[in-house]
């Protein structure tokens, strides 16, 4: 378990320290920040799923593979 310093706005903090009970904010925030993190690494999920599915996209990527690979090969 690590101890971390954040600044939050008056009015976020108010809010807070009115909702939730003082022993419990440790585990308030860290289940909030979770969840966004949880969040965001389903959106990016998604968005990298929809990218793998653009058939031009993904022929333009290994257009690039191979432009790279004979690259390398010119080197040696």
């Amino acid at each position: 378990m690590r101890t971390l310093s954040i600044t939050i706005s008056d009015d976020l903090y108010n809010n807070l320290k009115h909702s939730i009970a003082s022993q419990k904010i440790s585990k308030f925030v860290s289940e909030a920040v979770a969840e966004k993190l949880n969040q965001k690494r389903e959106a990016l999920y998604q968005a990298y799923l929809e990218a793998s599915q653009d058939s031009q996209r993904e022929q333009e990527l290994k257009d690039w593979d191979i432009l790279g690979i004979e690259s390398w090969e010119h080197e040696k």
